[in-house]
């Protein structure tokens, strides 16, 4: 029996989720414009979340049936083993060290709503998740080898990251090519990883926490967004 999902069909939406960020993503000053208030970026931010990942749940509910992870398995409770620890301890620990190194002691960005900073950096975590790895992997891993699948998410996720930088070039002719580089290696380690803690723990909430955590701690520790 052929299968109902195709690598092709799943590649091709998950550019189609890219180009949706290209559209939405507030690097072209969409808050400044909708909003007065300065808190106006985080609000854009939690409404444009949820119009991009909305396909994604669409998705997982419409081929439910077809996915290596079906709903009820893939929103079922965090497990909190020794592996998932690890790796909560491990962003501690690298944002502590990074912490040190860029501001020389104890450290805490002051310059941020700290509750809103902490509903935006979920609901990235929540969306970014959801697409790469609750349908993206999730759906590949049905039809092609794990290492292929993690190998497709894990790119799609760096290219997710591109288009702010070509914008911010088309908006106001600066082009940082060693952020691009970097965020890019970040981006490509988180969505490996992303994608074994989703294997290892059966469910999205581990790597959506380990996400969520990661950027919280990189904010408030070191303010690197």
């Amino acid at each position: 029996m052929e299968p109902k999902i195709t690598a092709r069909n799943v590649v091709l939406s998950l550019l189609g989720f890219i180009a949706l960020w290209t559209v939405v993503t507030d690097a072209w000053g969409y808050s400044s414009y909708l909003f007065s208030s300065e808190n106006g970026v985080y609000y854009y931010g939690y409404i444009s979340r949820f119009v991009w990942v909305m396909p994604a749940v669409l998705l997982i509910g419409i081929k439910d049936d077809y996915l290596t992870l079906p709903k009820k398995e893939l929103l079922s409770r965090p497990r909190f083993d020794s592996q998932f620890m690890g790796v909560l301890s491990a962003i501690l620990l690298y944002s502590l060290v990074s912490m040190l190194i860029v501001h020389k002691g104890f450290w805490i960005n002051r310059d941020v709503p700290f509750l809103l900073t902490v509903i935006k950096y979920f609901i990235a975590g929540c969306a970014e998740e959801a697409v790469f790895r609750g349908w993206g992997y999730n759906a590949l891993t049905k039809v092609l080898s794990n290492r292929k699948s993690v190998a497709i998410s894990a790119l799609m996720f760096v290219l997710l990251h591109w288009p702010a930088y070509f914008i911010r070039l088309f908006r106001f002719g600066t082009f940082d090519y060693a952020d691009l580089l970097v965020q890019s290696f970040s981006a490509l380690l988180w969505g490996i990883l992303t994608c074994w803690l989703m294997r290892r723990s059966g469910t999205l909430w581990n790597p959506i926490l380990a996400h969520f955590a990661y950027n919280l701690s990189c904010i408030m520790l070191t303010g690197a967004n």
